[in-house]
């Protein structure tokens, strides 16, 4: 199992990742680029500050991250 996660570490180290996000303001689900964050000892998802949702213009910083699109490899 420990290797397993040594991989998955190495895999989302500084990787800028596409995914569906839910804008809390308009209440729909947007593409939006997320990297994964470092929180003592569990990694979360996090929107890239700065980013405006598509329908309604208003920043993603608070947006739930609801699925990544793609494989992480590569």
């Amino acid at each position: 199992m420990r290797n397993m996660e040594v991989g998955m570490t190495a895999l989302l180290d500084n990787k800028v990742l596409q995914a569906r996000v839910y804008c809390p303001i308009c209440t729909h689900t947007v593409d939006a680029d997320v990297v994964a964050v470092e929180r003592g000892l569990h990694r979360k998802m996090h929107v890239i500050e700065g980013q405006r949702c598509r329908r309604c213009q208003t920043t993603l910083d608070a947006a739930y991250v609801i699925e990544v699109k793609g494989g992480l490899h590569g």
